[in-house]
């Protein structure tokens, strides 16, 4: 299992959604590291997080990823379709691999 912040934050795409909020996504560098995803775990759903809290655990056929928040902020809003549909993550399309809004407050 790969449990490191600067692994983490590899594995993430971030883009503005809106003032203040930011949308993480899953990279082409994460769906590297695991292969295709058999399952995900999530760690947080709600509330204020810090830099380094894990958020999402990722497992692939090759490897197992913990995804940590790579900076601080309130969650706003999780893809909780996710969970249903961890193959969404196998392939780039930003309107289904995303994860997390994240609100600096």
């Amino acid at each position: 299992m790969i449990d490191r912040l600067e692994t983490s934050a590899d594995a993430l795409w971030l883009t503005p959604q809106a003032p203040g909020v930011v949308r993480l996504g899953f990279a082409d560098n994460g769906r590297e590291l695991v292969g295709p995803v058999k399952r995900l775990t999530w760690k947080i759903q709600t509330g204020h997080v810090n830099l380094g809290d894990p958020f999402l655990e990722v497992e692939g056929t090759t490897e197992t990823l913990v995804l940590r928040f790579p900076l601080a902020g309130r969650i706003k809003q999780i893809n909780t379709d996710l969970a249903a549909h961890p193959d969404w993550l196998d392939t780039h399309n930003d309107a289904r691999d995303w994860m997390v809004d994240l609100d600096d407050e």
